[in-house]
């Protein structure tokens, strides 16, 4: 059982994706903001943090090259989330070594593929 943190602002989307993760065993906590989503990391100590790119104030981009520039923080696990799936998120995610970046909505098999290519059981 794993500890996973969920950054989305539609607490719709972290209320499902938390849903399918806790069938499986994990323990889930959500942050609605980057901000909020940072200071869980920092705290929290999850193991792999579901960042979604397109959030209003700062996007998951943001969030995460913050995340990376954070010495207690740049180790974290993160794999993006994204409503529009292509390249450049693609791109974003492998240059700031982000886990992955996976499309919403959000399948468990994705989910727990990204889990399993992480260690995470």
């Amino acid at each position: 059982m794993s500890k996973i943190l969920l950054i989305d602002d539609d607490p719709m989307v972290t209320r499902m994706i938390g849903f399918m993760l806790k069938k499986q065993g994990h323990i889930c906590i959500s942050a609605e903001s980057g901000h909020e989503g940072a200071e869980l990391i920092r705290s929290e100590k999850p193991a792999i943090t579901f960042l979604d790119i397109e959030m209003p104030q700062e996007n998951g981009i943001e969030v995460l090259k913050g995340i990376r520039s954070d010495d207690a923080l740049k180790d974290a696990r993160v794999c993006l989330m994204t409503g529009t799936p292509g390249a450049a998120a693609d791109n974003a995610a492998r240059e700031l070594g982000a886990v992955g970046c996976i499309a919403k909505p959000v399948e468990i098999s994705v989910l727990l593929g990204i889990l399993k290519n992480n260690g995470i059981e």
